[in-house]
């Protein structure tokens, strides 16, 4: 009961954010449409998207409630329409086994307006194919109908596991496009700690604001204070670039530089030539993923 509430309260916010906050409706139970949406969730169950390929129009938006789909206050919708979405709904299959959703909670909304719009509220469980864990998501979305297709979703989880299991999955593969930046820096002559720290304060703050695709960024220092070493991670060689690039152009390389010496620079992971071009100009020395996982 608890969870068919929230789905109702959920489902009415959705709405009014999209459309008219007075408008009102119908809500609907076992109708065609929730009927159709159903019988597509048991095809995924079972890797089949022939449901999908008549279900949904062909420009399909897809709009994730993720942290970082979001511009100018709005989702970006995912590449790709129908067949981005029927390419992830497989390859979810390739990363899970035994894929289960709980398809008793989905209803379809007849607003006055004319729109329609299916939601359900479901449980989507399985085990991880790399990890050999075990999972259980609540995922909720929300349909938006034009005839007897979809052209328009919302939907809502939490990805952190299906992320996790991507990370397994590229490390079992050694194919992870996350790229590591490691260094050993000499502190120059003089230099305090105390000085360092609210350097890296200021930098830090300027890395966080510029740089969406730095998910890292750890000075760490020795316990005489003399060297420090640096962990920084990224997304895709393109943002270890940007990255480089924004240092560079910005005054924090000439402070960064007077208060450090470079020593050793490496940067882990599968590196595009872009990246490679770039790190000469630190010495950097290259170093592939060979196993494990990057975080």
């Amino acid at each position: 009961m608890k969870k068919l509430l929230l789905l109702l309260a959920i489902s009415i916010t959705i709405y009014s954010c999209q459309t008219n906050s007075n408008a009102a409706g119908t809500v609907l139970k076992n109708d065609e449409k929730s009927e159709m949406v159903k019988g597509h969730l048991e095809a995924y169950m079972n890797n089949d998207s022939s449901v999908a390929e008549t279900l949904f129009s062909e420009d399909l938006l897809i709009h994730d409630q993720f942290v970082n789909n979001q511009e100018n206050n709005s989702t970006i919708p995912n590449p790709g329409g129908r067949q981005g979405l029927i390419d992830a709904d497989k390859f979810t299959h390739v990363l899970f086994s035994n894929i289960k959703l709980t398809t008793d909670k989905i209803s379809t909304y007849q607003m006055d307006d004319g729109k329609t719009y299916t939601a359900f509220w479901s449980m989507w469980s399985g085990t991880g194919n790399f990890s050999g864990e075990k999972m259980t998501l609540p995922f909720y979305c929300i349909s938006l109908w034009e005839g007897n297709q979809i052209t328009k979703i919302w939907r809502y989880m939490d990805p952190a596991g299906l992320n996790k299991e991507v990370t397994a999955y590229e490390g079992v593969n050694n194919n992870s496009q996350k790229v590591l930046g490691l260094a050993e820096l000499i502190v120059n002559p003089g230099i305090s700690p105390t000085q360092i720290e609210e350097f890296l304060v200021r930098f830090s703050k300027f890395v966080r604001k510029t740089e969406p695709g730095t998910y890292d960024f750890g000075y760490f220092i020795s316990s005489d204070g003399k060297r420090v070493n640096l962990v920084e991670k990224y997304y895709t060689s393109s943002d270890f670039v940007h990255h480089l690039n924004n240092f560079e152009n910005s005054n924090y390389s000439k402070e960064f530089m007077a208060l450090f010496s470079l020593n050793k620079v490496i940067i882990s992971g599968n590196a595009s030539d872009e990246l490679k071009a770039k790190a000469k100009a630190y010495g950097a020395e290259l170093r592939p993923q060979i196993g494990g996982w990057i975080n």
